[in-house]
């Protein structure tokens, strides 16, 4: 099978791109208080991860640059509406940090396996993909909530979405402070195993 055509080799990364352009558009929407607007770019942004990553696979277009670039986005754009809505009084700013120190950590887990050129074990765990549908789905539902449309399209009581809201940041709190161990845990024994093979 040939491979992609320079237009499909390049898409994904094109849209990883546009992803990260985006992320200025959506704060300051949000920062205006337009949180509809808001919301929509960030769903579209959203979808965008999912379309650039099945562009990749079903034509085999995936790149070096690609690995680091659409992470990258994800994460830009995560990090900044977390902070953002923790200066907006959205968020509590205990949460925004929990969320920082363990993306940190990874990443300072990371760069020092490269570093040192020890192997980095860098999977997925099960837990830390829930992590980080919970961290978009808490964003995604803050800025519905501020914008209304949840009181719209399902006319929910206040008390209810607030019920709502509490154990979802419950369950994303749970699941970043228990990825954040696990993969401490996981780069400890990576670095201790690869000391040892050297000694």
């Amino acid at each position: 099978m040939p491979g992609p055509g320079p237009v499909l080799r390049h898409l994904p990364n094109l849209i990883s791109v546009a992803r990260i352009l985006l992320v200025p558009f959506t704060v300051m929407a949000f920062v205006r208080g337009d949180f509809e607007t808001g919301f929509w770019l960030f769903v579209i942004a959203g979808v965008s991860d999912a379309v650039d990553g099945a562009i990749a696979r079903l034509f085999r277009a995936q790149s070096t640059l690609g690995t680091y670039l659409d992470p990258a986005a994800d994460k830009l754009l995560l990090v900044t509406m977390y902070v953002a809505l923790s200066v907006q009084g959205g968020l509590s700013w205990a949460v925004t940090v929990l969320v920082l120190a363990r993306d940190l950590m990874i990443l300072g887990g990371l760069a020092w396996c490269l570093w040192r050129k020890f192997p980095a074990d860098i999977r997925p765990i099960f837990v830390s993909k829930v992590n980080t549908f919970l961290q978009v789905f808490v964003i995604a539902w803050i800025l519905s909530l501020e914008s209304g449309m949840v009181a719209r399209v399902t006319g929910l009581a206040p008390a209810t979405t607030d019920a709502i809201t509490l154990i979802v940041e419950i369950v994303m709190i749970v699941t970043t402070a228990v990825s954040g161990l696990i993969y401490a845990g996981r780069w400890h024994r990576l670095i201790q195993g690869a000391k040892g093979e050297r000694a």
